[in-house]
């Protein structure tokens, strides 16, 4: 991949994502896409805090059209090390596509002096909720809207796994 392919492939990937989202999702994705763009960075260390503060972030950036995004993008590709598309919010006319996107400078510097002449790797990923694993499709809006159907299957799932986990130390 290179900057003048960018838009290409994030178009490629960004129609695999929307697949994926369908086999795996009980929502309809809308096919028009806008984007938001993320520094992985910017949401800090811990994988919990870093997703509550991932939503609180993307709930104030206006989506762009693909080539605003590309254009972004553009401007940072000699330090892209990974771009990674999410589906940040399905609504019912527009589906919001968060391209999230790792540098190569705030790799370990032994590690940026094997990587600082590649091209950047390109992946499509639907983050599941810890309790879909074993029941089928999800709601793909779960982190965004985080509500009491959340809570609740949340709540059923580590009470069942609590109650295996029982039965099996007996």
């Amino acid at each position: 991949m290179n900057p003048e392919s960018l838009e290409e492939n994030i178009q490629i990937i960004a129609v695999k994502l929307i697949k994926l989202a369908e086999d795996q999702c009980w929502n309809k994705i809308s096919h028009h896409l806008t984007f938001i763009v993320s520094d992985f960075n910017e949401f800090g260390e811990n994988f919990h805090e870093r997703r509550k503060l991932r939503n609180k972030v993307n709930r104030y950036k206006t989506p762009l059209p693909l080539d605003k995004a590309i254009k972004m993008l553009k401007n940072e590709y000699h330090d892209l090390y990974d771009i990674n598309l999410y589906i940040y919010k399905a609504l019912q006319n527009e589906t919001i596509i968060e391209i999230q996107y790792f540098r190569k400078s705030n790799m370990e510097s032994a590690y940026y002096e094997k990587i600082k002449n590649d091209t950047p790797m390109l992946h499509a990923k639907i983050a599941y909720p810890h309790y879909a694993w074993n029941e089928g499709k999800f709601d793909v809006n779960w982190e965004s809207k985080e509500g009491l159907r959340h809570y609740w299957k949340s709540f059923l799932y580590e009470f069942k796994c609590g109650r295996k986990i029982k039965k099996l130390k007996k």
